[in-house]
């Protein structure tokens, strides 16, 4: 390489390259998240920034502004938000409702606004800065500010500071912010497949000795899972399994019965339909929801069904029996679940 080229490069490397920095505006050390209009769960919340950085504003329960706060990991420009989240009456036991939103958040505006806030006051010293999220059924905002409250501050700005008017006052009054990202999420009365409220994760249960070899589902968009995947709702099946025939004897011994059996699990609004009436059927707190698929010699089952806790230690949520009997416990997986299918599989020849 001769010198011009080297001393080309070497001036190339010297010229700072912005575009994707968030240096020009303070990285927010701290986390709120919170409502308006009373109780929510946010169980999944994510804000992601202009260097690829993120943190996670999910923080469980809150029903007022500013809401539960943490420390988080130095986030810049905001450019995406997404999250889940659902209304929770106080004293009841299911969601009012739920909310999910997925949105890119303009960048180029966000840092105008947080420069414009960094600059406004006259003698204010920022220490460090705070992202809020705040929740009010299904609106979302990403607020911005740096907390300066006039009962113990001097928070007076400098004339002409803001003359797009961006800086308002916080929800309850007590400080300056600046509207990062304002948008309506969608709702439902039911819980969102594949959400944190019913994650719907493939599961294979081995019963005594006989074992799931591989378990594929189509998902209703065509999607191909397999176990330990999310599905929205299961509507073709492929799975094998064996059974030990003489568990007893040294491994070298041992001896299977294979079998496979692929189908169609039928009507997808009759599954959906009893799907939400299992889960109304419980008495209790639902948690994480599993697609199982299970064998018992050349029987095969798939079935839905949802852990469930009472505000009782140890206490096993009682469901509802069904007049359909479209669900009933099963020993093989600990609780009650939902039938999806149960057929005979063919035997693989040895």
């Amino acid at each position: 390489m001769n010198k011009s080229a080297v001393a080309l490069i070497m001036s190339l490397a010297a010229i700072p390259f912005s575009g994707c920095s968030d240096d020009s505006v303070p990285r927010a050390k701290f986390g709120n998240a919170g409502s308006i209009d009373g109780g929510y769960d946010i169980r999944e919340m994510l804000i992601t920034d202009t260097s690829g950085g993120f943190s996670d504003f999910a923080y469980g329960y809150t029903s007022s502004y500013p809401g539960a706060s943490a420390s988080i990991s130095g986030l810049g420009i905001p450019n995406h938000v997404s999250g889940h989240w659902s209304k929770q009456p106080e004293n009841e036991l299911r969601p009012a409702g739920y909310y999910k939103l997925d949105s890119v958040i303009d960048s180029k505006i966000a840092e105008q606004k947080i420069e414009t806030l960094k600059n406004a006051y006259v003698s204010f010293e920022k220490d460090y800065a705070t992202v809020q999220i705040v929740v009010n059924k299904s609106n979302l905002q990403v607020l911005y500010t740096f907390k300066c409250f006039t009962v113990r501050e001097d928070c007076s700005k400098k004339a002409g500071s803001d003359p797009n008017g961006w800086i308002v006052k916080s929800p309850n009054g007590s400080t300056d912010v600046v509207v990062l990202f304002s948008g309506e999420g969608e709702a439902s009365t039911k819980p969102f497949p594949t959400s944190p409220y019913d994650n719907r994760r493939i599961r294979a249960a081995n019963v005594g000795e006989t074992v799931i070899s591989e378990a594929t589902f189509g998902d209703i968009n065509a999607a191909k899972h397999t176990v330990g995947d999310r599905i929205v709702l299961p509507r073709s099946f492929s799975v094998s399994w064996r059974k030990k025939l003489n568990p007893e004897a040294d491994y070298s011994q041992w001896q299977f019965e294979s079998y496979q059996l692929a189908g169609e699990l039928g009507n997808l609004d009759w599954m959906e339909e009893a799907i939400q009436a299992y889960r109304n059927a419980t008495n209790g707190y639902l948690k994480t929801s599993t697609f199982d698929v299970f064998a018992e010699g050349d029987s095969l089952f798939i079935t839905y069904s949802a852990a469930c806790l009472t505000d009782t230690v140890g206490e096993r949520c009682e469901v509802a029996k069904d007049p359909n009997s479209r669900w009933r416990y099963f020993d093989e997986i600990g609780r009650h679940a939902l039938i999806l299918f149960h057929g005979k599989g063919q035997k693989v020849p040895q």
